[in-house]
């Protein structure tokens, strides 16, 4: 990888009483002997000093090897944060090495209490690509990604084909990683296979640009399959799409680049209907409540679908990560508020490049 900064944290608790400044001026000599010590120097510059409040608040800076800035803050609850920067060229070995960090943690466990410290991996920042991607729950991730192949700005997203060493190539739409090679299973488990079966069937799939769904669905002999795509990803993500997207018109399918809603209206005017409608549209909002403008799509796609969904239609959806409580209520509150009398069912399965247990959604009329 290119150069980029590396920012090394450290943190331990010490009494908050015992934080006044000559205990800061003591602590700030003991810790900084201790990282002399694992850096090989002996000495560091000190840049700064500054008492921030009279109840535990200090901060001092100092000058450290490899131009790298150490921040030494103590907080009024006894919390010290150590921030070690630096910038690491490329094969250069680092600061602090992972057993470094473990070694460091004990020694400077033992200035504070419990002897409790903890001492996290570099992050990495100003590298040529993305490399943390957030879990939908809002943790962030850092991923083994150490090739950019493809960044473009349609007129609707940003779209990005990233290699991963772990996942193969990645599908990244506006910075959410979406699909990878790795991910069979998410497209297995939104359409049910296995539990549903598709031979003979007429299936519309909502979204699916990645083509991987329509794929696995020409698979299983359906009658006739049209889907809706926002993005071509036949070149980068082929084990995932195979040929399916080399022509838009197939023997038992058609791809129709447009909008989805507009779609299903045409086929209400012509009385077309469908066995399945599968939506591989957005992820559920992270949101307080179930309201504004993209809980409103899923209204509306949801009231569509229905619309062109035989009387035993079944409307398949994924939703987000399991961990996401709140918003997966709030969609199943949606669902149960419609006018249409739903109900549903819900699978999950952990997805390999999400990293993270994914649900997803059977729904269909209620029987009368």
């Amino acid at each position: 990888m290119a150069a980029c900064a590396n920012t090394i944290l450290l943190d331990f608790k010490v009494e908050s009483s015992s934080l006044t400044q000559d205990g800061f001026n003591k602590l700030e000599m003991e810790v900084i002997e201790g990282l002399e010590k694992h850096f090989g120097v002996n000495s560091m510059e000190k840049l700064m000093v500054k008492t921030l409040s009279s109840e535990g608040d200090h901060l001092s800076v100092f000058m450290g090897p490899q131009q790298s800035v150490i921040n030494l803050r103590t907080f009024s609850n006894g919390l010290v944060s150590i921030i070690i920067d630096y910038l690491k060229e490329g094969d250069e070995e680092p600061l602090l090495t992972t057993l470094d960090g473990k070694a460091l943690e004990l020694a400077l466990g033992k200035l504070g209490k419990d002897m409790k410290s903890v001492t996290l991996p570099p992050i990495k920042r100003g590298t040529p690509f993305d490399i943390y991607f957030p879990l939908s729950d809002g943790r962030l991730v850092e991923y083994d990604v150490d090739k950019l192949i493809y960044d473009e700005k349609s007129p609707f997203q940003r779209v990005q084909i990233m290699h991963s060493k772990t996942f193969g190539n990645m599908l990244v739409l506006d910075g959410l990683p979406n699909l990878a090679e790795s991910d069979l299973v998410y497209t297995e488990s939104i359409m049910c296979r296995g539990t549903e079966d598709y031979k003979d069937k007429e299936i519309l799939i909502l979204g699916g640009g990645d083509g991987a769904l329509l794929n696995e669905l020409r698979k299983e002999n359906p009658k006739q399959i049209d889907e809706m795509v926002m993005k071509i990803c036949k070149e980068h993500l082929r084990s995932a799409c195979g040929d399916t997207l080399d022509s838009y018109i197939g023997k038992n399918y058609q791809i129709i680049v447009g909008d989805c809603i507009k779609y299903m209206e045409k086929c209400v005017f012509q009385g077309k209907k469908f066995d399945y409608v599968i939506s591989d549209l957005t992820d559920l909002p992270i949101s307080e409540t179930p309201q504004g403008k993209m809980w409103e799509l899923i209204r509306k796609v949801i009231r569509m679908s229905f619309s062109v969904l035989n009387d035993t239609g079944k409307f398949l959806q994924h939703g987000t990560g399991i961990s996401c409580t709140n918003q997966l209520a709030m969609f199943e509150g949606v669902v149960g508020e419609l006018e249409i009398p739903l109900s549903f069912t819900r699978t999950h399965a952990f997805v390999p490049s999400f990293l993270e247990d994914w649900v997803f959604y059977q729904i269909q009329r209620k029987a009368a």
